[in-house]
């Protein structure tokens, strides 16, 4: 008879990483809607097609779960970043806010030189943040302790404009910042560090700029003309 080999705590957490990491890789080349939960099993070398539901019951249980892993990664890497503003005083510094929020994106890359992190978060921003799906690090707690405290102090910056404008820069802000990543990952000829590093810094300034930027008291005719919704 041949035995049946019983999965150890170990191997469970094993297999669910790998689906992770399948999972953010095909979400970020396909789209959340478009990659399948077989093929992410596949992906991950799972001969059972149902492997996801079994460790994370949904395909939004395994977005949640990608989040959460990421964000558990980065948290040591931002609780640094955010002791060393706090040590130089620029709590009010937006430029030094945000970077705490962005930065550790970076750490983020495989040995092989694989980076898909930024564009499976930018599927997240443009199609689903919008429809109300949370983040795992909107949830309090501590998860992601310096995130949280990073967000508070970047609201309390811009927190002169209305709420709902402020999550909308913070928004904006994000997007510009991964499509920077994604551009110059995928940049023909490769960019070389000097320059990958120089198209990063002033995607920052663009974000950070957008962000504080006062609302302009000019008349607003031409919007009110051209955008409507449908």
């Amino acid at each position: 008879m041949i035995a049946v080999h019983e999965l150890t705590p170990v191997d469970m957490a094993d297999s669910k990483i790998q689906l992770i990491l399948a999972g953010e890789r095909l979400f970020a080349e396909r789209g959340v809607e478009a990659a399948s939960l077989r093929e992410i099993a596949v992906a991950a070398g799972h001969g059972n097609n149902n492997a996801v539901r079994y460790h994370f019951g949904s395909k939004q249980g395994l977005v949640q779960a990608i989040f959460r892993h990421r964000v558990v990664q980065m948290e040591p890497v931002r609780a640094k970043l955010m002791a060393r503003l706090e040590a130089a005083s620029l709590e009010t510094d937006t430029r030094s806010i945000f970077e705490v929020i962005v930065l550790p994106y970076f750490t983020l890359r495989a040995p092989d030189g694989t980076f898909s992190y930024p564009a499976f978060i930018l599927q997240y921003l443009l199609y689903h943040r919008p429809r109300g799906i949370q983040h795992a690090a909107d949830e309090a707690g501590a998860l992601s302790s310096a995130l949280n405290t990073a967000h508070q102090l970047l609201r309390s910056r811009i927190g002169y404009l209305a709420p709902e404008i402020v999550e909308g820069r913070i928004l904006h802000a994000m997007i510009t910042f991964v499509t920077a990543i994604i551009s110059a990952e995928n940049a023909v000829p490769k960019l070389s560090t000097e320059q990958y590093r120089a198209h990063i810094d002033d995607a920052i300034d663009q974000a950070v700029a957008s962000m504080v930027l006062q609302n302009s008291p000019r008349d607003a005719s031409l919007v009110r003309e051209f955008a409507n919704t449908p």
